[in-house]
């Protein structure tokens, strides 16, 4: 990523794009379902909502990555970054999210848990409306939180600090509720590797598709609150155009 703007330029290999984003997204998995795991819960969910947070913050701030597939997803409609961009970024993400898991697998002896897997209704976690619920606002303030630190400005490190801090309030409410989600790697990486009942990959689409819904609806409550407009996003009236045309088969 560039000093003046969270992604990467149109220059950057997308080797390099899917590199970064592939350490930076382990770096999450250890931070995260790793301390959840591996300390068997001996930090509490105040230490664990901080090393989600300061996770985020280090992956942002350090090393030049968004290491989750939802602000992906909020960028690329904003107009942040290109397609080939957020193609590279899924890509690492996906990626870092599998080797995360497996390296924590790994360190726990090959022994399966259900510590840093997401899920409703086990081990006192919240019915399946609670956590859609959850997991969307909660998205949608981290996802506001990132894009106003970048359209105000602030340099790298601050954009870091906000998002971190955003995502580790999150987290403290969402660790009692589902284990933690809004973030689709995270959850894919965690759920290969866990070992709980009803089955973590069963219940994956929910922590796949409300973190993506909720970067779209952060969004349009960013554009609310912000001084951009409608057409600094895809969602401009050349796409509104161009998806009226294909509906009605009209090719002018």
């Amino acid at each position: 990523m560039s000093d003046s703007a969270l992604p990467p330029t149109d220059a950057t290999p997308i080797a390099r794009n899917i590199s970064t984003e592939l350490v930076a997204t382990t770096l999450v998995m250890l931070a995260g379902p790793g301390v959840l795991t591996l300390t068997s819960g001996g930090v509490g969910d105040l230490g664990a909502a901080l090393a989600f947070g300061a996770a985020i913050a280090i992956a942002i701030g350090v090393l030049g990555a968004v290491a989750n597939p939802m602000f992906t997803l909020a960028l690329l409609v904003v107009r942040e970054i290109t397609a080939r961009e957020a193609v590279g970024d899924w890509i690492g993400q996906l990626l870092g999210g599998v080797l995360g898991g497996a390296l924590i697998f790994g360190i726990n002896d090959l022994t399966r848990t259900s510590s840093g897997a997401n899920g409703w209704d086990r081990n006192g976690f919240g019915g399946l409306g609670s956590v859609i619920s959850a997991e969307l606002i909660f998205g949608v303030v981290v996802v506001v939180v990132l894009l106003s630190s970048i359209s105000k400005g602030f340099s790298m490190s601050s954009i870091a600090m906000f998002t971190g801090a955003a995502y580790g309030v999150a987290h403290l409410v969402l660790l009692d509720l589902d284990g933690g989600g809004i973030n689709p790697a995270r959850s894919i990486g965690a759920a290969i590797f866990s070992d709980t009942d009803p089955n973590a990959l069963a219940q994956l689409w929910v922590f796949i598709l409300v973190p993506l819904v909720a970067a779209i609806a952060g969004v349009f409550v960013w554009l609310a609150i912000d001084d951009a407009e409608i057409d600094d996003t895809i969602f401009d009236e050349t796409f509104v155009d161009d998806a009226q045309n294909v509906l009605t088969g009209d090719k002018d």
